[in-house]
């Protein structure tokens, strides 16, 4: 006597030993797309980096600017010398504002995309990084006479 099961199982046999390079043509098929997903893990990461790399350096910025006693047009020199030791991205766009309560650094990257089908999609990123301190700027002490 047959059952279900006893049939179920000879017939997956008959499958697997009638079918022996499925296996191999799933995997050829797959094989691109997975190719493509870690290319785009990898892509990720490195605008992650670049978004993390920016914000330090508008951290930079705004520390070096808040610190020192600098008028509006010698501002933007120091925010890019500074921006331009911090990190190695180019060109980096630099916006300061300053005014005597704080010190604003915005910066801005365009970060192109190179994975082959997805760069066509999404040509360029564009990251940004604002960072705001107070200014410390030194007080004014009166003169003995």
């Amino acid at each position: 006597m047959l059952s279900v099961s006893s049939f179920n199982l000879k017939r997956s046999r008959e499958i697997w030993v009638s079918e022996p390079g499925q296996a191999t043509v799933e995997f050829a098929l797959v094989l691109p797309f997975l190719f493509l997903f870690s290319l785009s893990v990898v892509q990720i990461g490195s605008v992650a980096n670049d978004q993390l790399a920016l914000g330090h350096a508008a951290r930079t910025a705004a520390r070096a600017i808040s610190l020192a006693d600098v008028a509006d047009e010698n501002a933007n020199q120091i925010a890019l010398d500074s921006v331009q030791n911090s990190i190695t991205l180019n060109p980096v766009d630099v916006d300061v504002e300053l005014n005597e309560i704080r010190a604003q650094v915005t910066l801005t990257y365009q970060r192109q995309i190179n994975i082959p089908i997805i760069g066509k999609l999404f040509n360029n990123v564009t990251l940004q990084a604002a960072t705001s301190m107070p200014r410390e700027l030194p007080s004014e002490t009166p003169t003995s006479s």
